[in-house]
């Protein structure tokens, strides 16, 4: 019989098969310039623009550099013995990271925008609960997709299409909404499509969430989410090809079993002292990533070798991915991956996805 328990993972990325040198930046600026795809004179889209959409009490953040092509997932069967990666591979499935949501309409969203070149795509997301069974844990966020062209034709073709299948359509904030609803395990998914702008798609789990950040986006002002204040911007490198950061919402993790506070009752690392935790990948340079957890805990280090991959745990597929740790400052851990075999890296998603807030209960 499956147990009820949350262990490591995003059930929408087991279909592909997943990465960072870090270095030490500040949020100020990103490469990423992109015309909004509409009207001449508009003020073009950057990373810190997309951010500031985001509303104030967002705790997680993913994040996929490009310029690459949307990709489209295959139901090929699971690969029954791990072979080596390459760079290709391991940078397709990262890229897969903030875009979850995308896939959730029978594919058709997906299908609609493969292949057309994305200059990056963000999620945030809150509020992490346990599922009604099995399953993902259910949160309240989105993906933002912000495209190299204009996409409008694109976007009126797949409204026009759901007309059959979204369980309506309504306005929020001015702007068409489809709203979907899919049944996964024993919980009704609902997301939402908008496209706000010429070149941007936004597919949200929750309408307070979206009405926030289409608000944002029509120029209404607030508190940014993830303030540049926050410690854990110091162990981000916002260029680098994929990365992400958490920074644990105490009020949130009474009813939050990924996270950490909260002793027991944790899924992941017990440690009511956490403060946040920070991936990074540059998939261009070579095949390491990193994983920073920032604690107040007495013996941070000790914490964390005993609960991010357990001893034990999975035992073929944490040798392979050679797993370093050290601690790099006062509280503040440093974990080093070598990205390799299709099935230790797969492994290493389901983690990195559940310290992350997307647990799964099997």
């Amino acid at each position: 019989m499956k147990s009820r328990k949350p262990i490591v993972a995003n059930t929408f990325l087991k279909a592909t098969f997943i990465f960072c040198a870090a270095t030490f930046w500040t949020p100020v600026a990103n490469s990423q310039v992109v015309s909004d795809g509409s009207k001449a004179g508009r003020s073009p889209i950057t990373f810190p623009m997309a951010l500031s959409w985001l509303p104030a009490d967002t705790e997680t953040l993913i994040v996929a550099n490009g310029p690459f092509v949307m990709p489209q997932r295959q139901n090929a069967e699971e690969e029954t013995k791990s072979r080596l990666l390459s760079l290709k591979e391991i940078r397709e499935t990262f890229e897969s990271l903030p875009l979850g949501l995308v896939g959730l309409q029978q594919g058709a969203l997906e299908k609609k925008f493969t292949g057309r070149e994305v200059a990056f795509a963000i999620e945030g997301a809150r509020s992490f609960r346990s599922p009604s069974g099995l399953g993902e844990m259910t949160y309240e966020g989105c993906d933002i997709v912000v495209f190299t062209h204009d996409v409008t034709s694109l976007g009126v073709a797949f409204m026009e299409d759901s007309k059959g299948v979204a369980t309506k359509f309504e306005e929020v904030e001015g702007q068409r909404v489809g709203v979907f609803d899919k049944k996964m395990e024993e919980d009704i998914w609902t997301t939402m499509v908008a496209f706000p702008k010429g070149n941007v798609l936004v597919v949200a789990t929750d309408r307070d969430y979206l009405r926030g950040v289409l608000a944002r986006i029509g120029g209404a002002g607030g508190p940014r989410a993830l303030p540049d204040g926050l410690p854990e911007w110091k162990y981000v490198n916002i260029d680098d090809h994929a990365w992400g950061l958490r920074h644990y919402d105490k009020r949130q993790a009474e009813m939050d079993p990924s996270s950490p506070i909260g002793g027991e009752k944790s899924a992941n690392i017990p440690d009511d002292d956490a403060i946040g935790i920070v991936f990074n990948l540059d998939a261009s340079r070579g095949r390491t990533a990193t994983i920073t957890y920032l604690s107040k805990a007495k013996d941070v280090l000790a914490v964390v070798k005993a609960n991010l991959f357990p001893p034990g745990s999975e035992e073929d597929s944490v040798k392979d991915l050679r797993i370093r740790y050290r601690e790099i400052g006062p509280g503040v851990v440093r974990a080093s991956f070598d990205l390799m075999h299709s099935e230790p890296v797969w492994y290493f998603t389901f983690v990195l996805m559940a310290v992350l807030g997307h647990g799964v209960y099997l």
